[in-house]
């Protein structure tokens, strides 16, 4: 009997009992869509997080003065700015960047005090490398002419009971250590999606500043947009050389929780897939014994025909593997088709909104698989067909083929 022949009398053994064979297949693609529509999921909610904070207040590369970064002292501006601007407007990689006054202080109203950032932005220039403007819900955008005005978190304005044109007052330390109290006017209300950014971060126009702390020269912060998000390792590193003392930073610099996020999130998802294929593995396992079993007599004929034990364990190996195969093409394609549909159209979960923003996420999650792991996955299946037809193959082989014939 020649491999070809065997193949094919694996392939009609499968279809003997097709409702049999028929509920492995369908449970190992009802397993394949489960465990790529978490994936899918996962990825959405992950890539979803991190274009919100690099959209919203990240950006792909920032700049500090390496002093300021230690202890926010005002004084520590950032070092041979015109030197950085100058590279960055020659720089075919940056789209736009923006430079930011940052204070810590304390915002105050009759309702209470909370510590806060106070970002003193140009509006102008921030809307290229930000998206706040975006997300006013309430008010406007620094349409108004004074100077004094500014937008506060949906988070923020909650706690404070703060509406559009309330009043407040910022209290920092200027650079000689002293404290400085600025009255503001409310004229925008944003809900970036982080409600904890909402509520610690402020925007004022950075000139209201200025006029105010004459002695304040510089800038604290620079935020580059990039062409490329997967080029800010090599901008970083060219932008370093402009100064010793200043620090460039990519975003996963500063966000180290979602750099690690995503660094682990592909090594869970295949360790959750593994549970799922080898839960499924077990089902699979299950069939072909009882398979074995209902046909002990025929292969028991077949030993005591010439038939030798290696092709008997690859009979039932193939016969194995088959199962499988026939339900990797049916489980990806039913799951890529789910996944492009909700890659576009998202799935509303404006019913957690509170829960997701506390994660910094919106309340519309989009499915995103990366193409490679669609071939992981069917490698995963394959290796774990191999593993499911390793028992039922020995326990073919365990067969005494002069019992077995004699048997009913």
């Amino acid at each position: 009997m020649n491999f070809l022949t065997l193949i094919k009398i694996s392939w009609r053994n499968v279809w003997r009992n097709k409702l049999r064979s028929l509920v492995v297949i369908i449970s190992m693609v009802f397993g394949l869509l489960g465990g790529i529509i978490m994936i899918a999921m996962s990825y959405g909610l992950n890539e979803e997080r991190m274009n919100n904070a690099v959209d919203t207040y990240l950006s792909h590369i920032q700049i500090h003065n390496k002093l300021f970064s230690e202890d926010y002292n005002i004084k520590h501006t950032i070092d041979n700015l015109d030197l950085i601007e100058e590279a960055i407007n020659n720089d075919d990689r940056v789209i736009s960047y923006s430079k930011r006054i940052v204070l810590n202080g304390m915002l105050s109203n009759s309702n209470g005090s909370y510590g806060i950032q106070v970002k003193g932005i140009d509006p102008e220039t921030e809307v290229s490398v930000t998206n706040t403007f975006e997300k006013v819900i309430d008010g406007e955008y620094f349409n108004s002419e004074r100077d004094n005005t500014i937008l506060v978190g949906k988070k923020l304005a909650d706690r404070l009971n703060l509406k559009l044109k309330s009043k407040v007052v910022i209290t920092f330390q200027d650079e000689n250590y002293e404290l400085t109290s600025l009255l503001y006017r409310v004229e925008g209300i944003f809900r970036s999606g982080n409600s904890r950014y909402d509520e610690t971060n402020v925007f004022v126009k950075n000139k209201s500043i200025i006029k105010n702390l004459p002695g304040l020269t510089g800038y604290h912060e620079m935020p580059i947009l990039l062409s490329d998000i997967d080029l800010r390792g090599e901008v970083k590193n060219d932008l370093a050389k402009r100064s010793s003392y200043n620090l460039v930073e990519r975003w996963d610099d500063i966000s180290k929780e979602l750099a690690y996020a995503n660094e682990m999130l592909a090594a869970v998802l295949y360790i959750f897939m593994m549970i799922i294929l080898s839960g499924l593995s077990f089902g699979v396992i299950n069939t072909m014994l009882m398979a074995i079993l209902e046909r002990k007599k025929e292969i028991g004929m077949l030993m005591s025909i010439g038939m030798n034990r290696y092709k008997i364990f690859l009979m039932i190996s193939f016969e194995t593997i088959f199962l499988t195969v026939i339900a990797l093409p049916f489980g990806l394609l039913i799951s890529y088709l789910i996944v492009e549909y909700y890659s576009v159209v998202g799935i509303d979960l404006s019913i957690v909104e509170a829960g997701l923003e506390n994660f910094g996420v919106g309340t519309r999650l989009y499915f995103k698989v990366p193409n490679e792991q669609y071939f992981y996955v069917s490698i995963m299946v394959f290796f774990i067909s191999i593993f499911s037809s390793i028992f039922p193959s020995i326990r073919a082989l365990k067969i005494n083929p002069v019992e077995a014939t004699k048997s009913i």
